[in-house]
């Protein structure tokens, strides 16, 4: 087996880093406002540390690993998720309401696995990261 790691790409949110990290550093805010018919079969249950529900079949969660206040949120597998994993959002102050975040998604696959797996692992981070940026009002990075 050997580590993977899948980073997502940057983005710039015009909102202050405190901001962000309450809202990932509580998991019941993924599930305390979203209509129930969003959540579909999903069956999804949230703690303040844990969120776990039911994707394509297979039970997949979260719980929160480490906290470090206004710059980073760790997380690993939780429950029967078939796959382990950490993941691990950074936060980056650059002015007070100007933030940069990035999605890291590391897994400890086997060759065969890590064949399969790899792409969709960085499409998974991708599309999280699209949609993060789609609700979060972002600026364009200046790389």
């Amino acid at each position: 087996m050997s580590k993977t790691k899948t980073e997502g790409r940057i983005i710039r949110i015009a909102r202050p880093a405190e901001v962000l990290y309450s809202i990932f550093s509580d998991l019941t805010n993924f599930t305390n406002n979203v209509p129930p018919e969003m959540l579909g079969n999903a069956e999804v249950q949230s703690t303040p540390n844990t969120i776990v529900g039911k994707v394509q079949g297979f039970e997949v969660g979260l719980e929160i690993k480490n906290r470090k206040p206004f710059s980073k949120i760790e997380y690993n597998q939780y429950g029967a998720t078939p796959i382990a994993f950490d993941l691990s959002i950074t936060l980056e102050t650059l002015s007070p309401g100007t933030t940069d975040l990035q999605i890291i998604l590391e897994t400890e696959l086997s060759g065969m696995y890590k064949m399969m797996l790899g792409g969709k692992l960085q499409e998974v981070v991708d599309k999280i990261t699209d949609q993060l940026e789609q609700a979060m009002g972002v600026f364009p990075t200046q790389d």
